[in-house]
């Protein structure tokens, strides 16, 4: 049983893999220590890896050492089995390179787009031949919202749940809808621009907003909100050697 660990801004996803197919996935708004020895106690776990956009918990990362046989921190040095043709890989996000090998799994030979939504909304490019190409970042939905309350004098802070209007008809409304549909329709301009310069582009929408935009989007997409773990299990496999 492989144990993957992807913390991200918001949220950490325990998830675990059987002979390369995912069991189940846990959530925690706050990952630490106790987590993980909570965790372990009742999940059989013979290998492991960890990644990160974040500060680690130490004292998390000492307990897998300590317990899980055998133990990857997933960082820049890491084997991975696509090739990287950005310019900076050292700032290169170890999320976005997750995402692309769990698309490279998916779609071998073919041309894909990942956007992943979640804090941030990253479009990430992998070409026919395995190459990580390179991508875009843009703030994600509740960064837009934060971003408008505390950059103007009067709008106020509002969540991403309610309704979306095609046009607002109050400040909260409009506010909302020119968040998500502004991400959506962005979306929608990436995917026409690079299907014109990659034919049979596959596209992959992942990360916690993924189902919101779906309903959103009109293009052809194939949502998988697991990518990067399926991604970070290959990673571990090609580190490990198991």
């Amino acid at each position: 049983m492989n144990l993957i660990i992807d913390q991200g801004n918001s949220v950490t996803k325990m998830a675990l893999f059987r002979a390369g197919q995912l069991q189940n996935v846990d959530y925690y708004p706050k990952w630490d220590a106790s987590s993980v020895v909570q965790y372990l106690d009742n999940h059989p776990v013979e290998a492991a890896i960890f990644s990160t956009v974040t500060e680690p918990d130490p004292e998390a990362l000492s307990i897998l050492q300590q317990r899980v046989p055998c133990f990857v921190c997933f960082d820049h040095s890491s084997r991975i089995p696509v090739h990287i043709g950005y310019h900076t890989p050292h700032t290169l996000g170890l999320d976005r390179i997750a995402a692309v090998v769990g698309a490279s799994m998916e779609c071998p030979g073919q041309p894909v787009l990942i956007v992943d939504a979640g804090t941030c909304v990253t479009y990430d490019l992998l070409t026919a031949d395995g190459t990580f190409a390179g991508g875009n970042i843009a703030p994600g939905i509740r960064l837009r919202l934060l971003a408008m309350h505390e950059h103007t004098g009067k709008l106020p802070l509002i969540g991403d749940s309610g309704e979306i209007p095609e046009i607002g008809f109050s400040t909260e409304t409009a506010m909302r809808a020119g968040a998500i549909l502004g991400v959506a329709y962005e979306i929608e301009g990436y995917i026409a621009r690079l299907t014109e310069a990659y034919p049979g582009l596959f596209v992959f929408l992942t990360g916690g907003d993924a189902l919101k935009l779906a309903a959103k989007i009109k293009s052809r997409i194939f949502v998988n909100e697991n990518l990067v773990l399926t991604g970070l299990n290959r990673i571990l496999q090609e580190n490990a050697k198991i």
